[in-house]
């Protein structure tokens, strides 16, 4: 018997049992169920076994449809529960028949699934049902993680060891590269592997060639190969090996995942573009793509690459040598916008489609819109490169220490290739980390009472526990805004809670009851918790116990040279500005003061003036002169060459004077008060007097250029006749009060009291008419003054109505 006749076979006997089941079930109706149970005990035990068996059945088959899926199948115990999980039994019903509608696709041949020989060509898929922007976002996929050779657990407490198993185009070999260092908490962590090579690197003498841009190959008549096997990255890397420059991209998941995961990469040279995809289980085997990566001879082109570096090391152990990243050129070049579509429209003009920007990278096979705009990301990045490098080499200026705009981005993209990837720690207590409950507080206006608080932080608590245990995003399991809102209401009941979460999703509905625990507990412990101020203010200080010890810390930075600058690079953060600044000839080593210093320093003095938040230096005579030794550090400086910018020119070519005026702005005075101090002739002036090297502030004062004394007597005069006006007028008010005050104590001393006259005394409910009786009322301008004196219209004729009619004779 063939395959076809035993389907016909199966299919006939399932609906004949069916067919069977509904008549049967049509002869009582359902009204009429209690009746029956109530006069006869032996229906009622037979209904009971039916309805026993039927809902067996509905679990074991709820059990085999979700195996090997992450929705997990409702508990159906009794009747009732039928009502509570029929979302879910829905849920699994819609999957199944998606499952069944991609099998009959498969099977007509209408999509055919990838395999090794059919890498060379693009996915493909059913143009009838093109997918909508919600099935791009949300699919029900299998997570492929936990195929992995190594499946992420999210629990681990030690620091991050890069998965490097060798290191192509070393300076320092991997064992003396692979060292722990004490990090700004005190903690330990593994330096870069890649450090010195790429402090060390730089571009090639094409990157410094202005040269007509290559033009791309044309984006529909070519295609992109798919690479998912091992051969077929072994012939990628072939070609990558001869490319003097390359263009890189990545598409990332972390809805479905705690930490995330790379799901695609692109590459592409001048001639072709590949799509790698970085969900087999060998992932980790793409390592030998750093015989490219980090080979300095070739340059890596990536735009906005400060999430990619963090996330090749994380999944990959791949690291980046020579890396230029168009964002950063943009930025020096003054362009309006930043983004890669626009990058794509100005020189391409080509337009991304935004739909698949949040898509779920983890389709396989990937549809054929997903497809292109995957490939579009780098197809046409190097053309980009070509036209950045030129334009930023024509507006470069060579003369100038720091003109050359090609070094600028080399060295800006060599701090987003030093980033580090460091796990990210949760602690519940004080809510520190990346998603701390602490800094969502932070970011909020709300202010929650004592119970309201220990909820909130009790369900952020539970939301990443939760999250860590079943690998799913922390957003995925519960939004921020839920969790503020839950906070706020503090349901007690489940119907309640997920009344207020929006989206609910599978995870969170199967976790729903034992969020509905925590709540409780928390609010039960509210009595024993702290406010929100107190947090607020151990927080404070806990940061401040924080930046004493950074500031006492030899270990606070890791110093980069970089262009003869100082700059600092510390896991997946930026520069620390301050210290990646040479030393100025005028502020010297004042500048290097901490950066905890210089936050902390007030900005008024004790008696309300203003405050600088660094301090001045010396301000002798000897800094406006042209010397070759920087006064303030002690350092000598380079003579300044012609049509060279150099720093406070302005201030070295002029001479100082002694009648110079020092206007600070003071803050905290009236107007009316500045109006009459100007008009004394007073004006707020530096003292040039305390100009001198041994000084370290600025001694502000009032003085007249002509007779310094006698304005100030007169504005001692001035204030002592402003105070003898405000006693005058304090007196009379407390005269009056004490008047009135001694009248009605004598009145009642004496018991008399005077009868109210009802007859004179002023009305009430009449008083504006009363007062404006007498007084003239102005007559108002009539608008239609004019049209009243038109003449009248005809009368309108007042007609029969239906029904007799009678005419009376007078």
């Amino acid at each position: 018997m063939t395959t076809e006749q035993g389907f016909k076979e199966l299919k006939s006997q399932i609906s004949a049992a069916l067919v069977k089941t509904t008549r049967t079930a049509g002869q009582i109706a359902n009204e009429d169920l209690a009746f029956q149970r109530s006069i006869n005990p032996e229906i009622d035990r037979s209904l009971d076994r039916q309805n026993k068996r039927l809902l067996s059945l509905v679990q074991s088959l709820n059990k085999t449809a979700t195996a090997g899926s992450d929705n997990p199948p409702p508990s159906l115990h009794d009747p009732e529960s039928v009502d509570d999980g029929w979302r879910s039994i829905v849920d699994i019903v819609d999957n199944l028949l998606e499952k069944a509608d991609a099998c009959l696709d498969e099977f007509t041949g209408v999509v055919k699934k990838l395999t090794p020989s059919h890498r060379n060509q693009a996915p493909t898929t059913d143009p009838k049902k093109p997918l909508s922007t919600r099935e791009y976002r949300y699919q029900n996929i299998p997570k492929p993680q936990r195929l992995f050779r190594k499946v992420p657990t999210n629990d681990e407490t030690s620091p991050f060891k890069p998965l490097l198993q060798s290191k192509p185009n070393a300076v320092v070999s991997l064992e003396q590269s692979l060292v722990s260092a004490p990090a700004r908490d005190g903690s330990m962590h593994y330096n870069h592997p890649y450090e010195q090579e790429i402090i060390q690197s730089t571009y090639p003498k094409s990157a410094y060639v202005q040269d007509d841009p290559i033009a791309y190959p044309p984006f529909e008549s070519t295609t992109a190969t798919w690479v998912d096997t091992p051969e077929a990255v072994q012939d990628m890397l072939r070609d990558l090996k001869n490319a003097r420059e390359i263009a890189v991209d990545l598409e990332h998941h972390d809805v479905h995942s705690y930490v995330g995961l790379v799901a695609l990469m692109q590459i592409s040279t001048r001639e072709k573009d590949w799509i790698v995809d970085t969900l087999v289980p060998w992932r980790e085997d793409l390592q030998v793509l750093n015989e490219v990566f980090t080979d300095p001879s070739i340059i890596k082109v990536l735009h906005g690459s400060n999430s990619d570096i963090v996330w090749l090391q994380r999944d990959l152990g791949l690291y980046i040598v020579g890396l230029f990243d168009t964002y950063h050129a943009s930025r020096l070049l003054g362009y309006p916008k930043h983004g890669l579509a626009y990058l794509l429209h100005r020189f391409a003009n080509y337009e991304t489609d935004k739909r698949y920007q949040m898509a779920d990278w983890r389709m396989r096979p990937l549809p054929e819109q997903m497809y292109g705009y995957a490939r579009s990301d780098t197809h046409f990045l190097l053309y980009i490169f070509d036209n950045l490098r030129n334009e930023l080499l024509k507006n470069s200026d060579t003369a100038t220490p720091n003109g050359n705009l090609i070094d600028s981005v080399r060295d800006l993209s060599k701090g987003e290739a030093l980033q580090r990837y460091e796990r990210q720690f949760y602690d519940a207590k004080t809510g520190s980390g990346p998603f701390g409950w602490y800094s969502m507080l932070g970011r909020s206006s709300s202010h929650f009472s004592r119970e309201q608080l220990s909820i909130f932080r009790a369900v952020h608590e539970w939301r990443d526990k939760t999250a860590r245990q079943q690998d799913e995003g922390l957003f995925h399991i519960l939004s921020n805004h839920s969790i503020f809102t839950i906070a706020r209401e503090m349901p007690m009941r489940l119907p309640d809670l997920l009344g207020h979460c929006h989206p609910i999703s599978a995870a969170m509905r199967k976790a729903a009851p034992e969020l509905v625990g925590v709540i409780q507990e928390a609010r039960a412990a509210a009595a024993d918790g702290p406010e929100m101020k107190e947090v607020v203010k151990l927080r404070g200080q806990a940061h401040s116990q924080d930046d004493t010890a950074l500031a006492s810390n030899p270990y606070t930075v890791n110093h980069m040279p970089v262009a003869n600058h100082t700059a600092s690079i510390s896991g997946n953060t930026r520069s620390n500005t301050l210290a990646a600044l040479p030393i100025s000839q005028f502020w010297g080593s004042t500048i290097g003061i901490e950066r905890t210093a210089i936050l902390k320093s007030p900005s008024f003095n004790e008696s309300g003036g203003p405050c600088l938040a660094i301090p001045l230096p010396p301000l002798t005579a000897e800094v406006y002169e042209k010397n070759d030794v920087d006064v303030s550090s002690g350092l000598a400086i380079e003579p300044t060459k012609a049509g060279a910018r150099a720093e406070h020119q302005y201030t070295k070519k002029r001479k100082p004077r002694e009648d110079d005026v020092f206007i600070v702005k003071e803050v905290g005075v009236s107007k009316r008060q500045k109006t009459s101090e100007v008009q004394d002739g007073l004006e707020p002036v530096l003292a040039s007097d305390n100009l001198d090297g041994e000084s370290e502030q600025m001694e502000i004062q009032l003085r007249d250029p002509d007779n310094n004394q006698e304005a100030q007597e007169k504005a001692r005069r001035k204030q002592e006749r402003r105070l003898e006006k405000k006693l005058r007028r304090q007196q009379r008010k407390e005269e009056d009060l004490q008047k009135m005050v001694g009248h009605e104590l004598g009145t009642i001393a004496n018991g008399e009291s005077e009868a109210f006259d009802y007859e004179n005394a002023p009305s009430v409910l009449h008083a504006g008419q009363e007062k404006d009786r007498g007084a003239k009322v102005k007559k108002g301008i009539d608008p239609y003054a004019k049209s009243l004196n038109a003449p009248k219209g005809m009368r309108k004729v007042q007609k029969e109505g239906p029904g007799r009619s009678i005419t009376y004779k007078s």
